[in-house]
């Protein structure tokens, strides 16, 4: 169990999924506005590459 899922005993808890179906968290009635408060709109929502294009690692600016 990571950090992000539901911490609450004898609680009904359930996967909360991106807009694409990646589990994203366990949750409960109790935390899941707080769980899910975390992500941007657009993840939850839908979105295309061209909302969430990040360079993945930074932009080399030496020489090799």
């Amino acid at each position: 169990m990571s950090d992000d899922d539901c911490q609450h005993e004898n609680e009904y808890s359930w996967w909360e999924y991106d807009a694409r179906g990646i589990e994203l968290a366990r949750v409960c009635d109790k935390c899941v506005d707080a769980k899910l408060a975390k992500y941007r709109p657009e993840i939850l929502t839908g979105y295309t590459q061209a909302d969430v294009d990040e360079p993945i690692e930074p932009e080399w600016g030496g020489n090799w």
